[in-house]
């Protein structure tokens, strides 16, 4: 759920007229919006209730495996970015989306907000990649595997 929000998110943006018409602009915010409240925020949630679950109830617990602590901690930081920089970024771009249909607003603060957007966005799939890539392989960071 996580990434497949993630990858409309960004093909959203190559739908013609995305970038410099206000009403394709709108419409590509408010799908956004809707992937990221019905796909990216439950899917996290998923991701939390899951991981926290597999850290109290499983055998590995938190600190007992060098690779499981990084993948915890590193899904920290993806829920942190999201919570704090991604989420309010995207109401803001709707917000300013929405007043330029109304005469208001303008692109500068819109690409502002926008480019602070995928530079966060980009590093949380950065982020979620390795904790898939930490999940997949377990490598031992100097303990055994056992």
């Amino acid at each position: 759920m996580f990434l497949g929000s993630i990858l409309g998110h960004i093909t959203i943006g190559f739908v013609p007229g995305a970038k410099d018409q206000t009403q394709a602009m709108l419409f590509g915010r408010l799908a956004i919006e809707i992937a990221t409240w019905s796909l990216t925020i439950p899917g996290l949630a998923l991701l939390v209730v899951t991981g926290l679950f597999m850290t109290l109830y499983g055998k590995l617990g938190f600190g007992r495996r060098r690779w499981l602590t990084a993948h915890q901690m590193i899904g920290v930081l993806i829920i942190l970015n999201a919570a704090f920089v991604l989420v309010p970024a995207g109401v803001s771009l709707l917000d300013v989306a929405a007043e330029m249909i109304r005469g208001g607003g303008s692109m500068e603060t819109f690409n502002a907000i926008k480019n602070r957007e995928a530079m966060f966005g980009a590093a949380n799939l950065v982020l979620a990649l390795v904790t898939i890539f930490l999940a997949t392989l377990k490598p031992a960071f100097g303990r055994s595997r056992n």
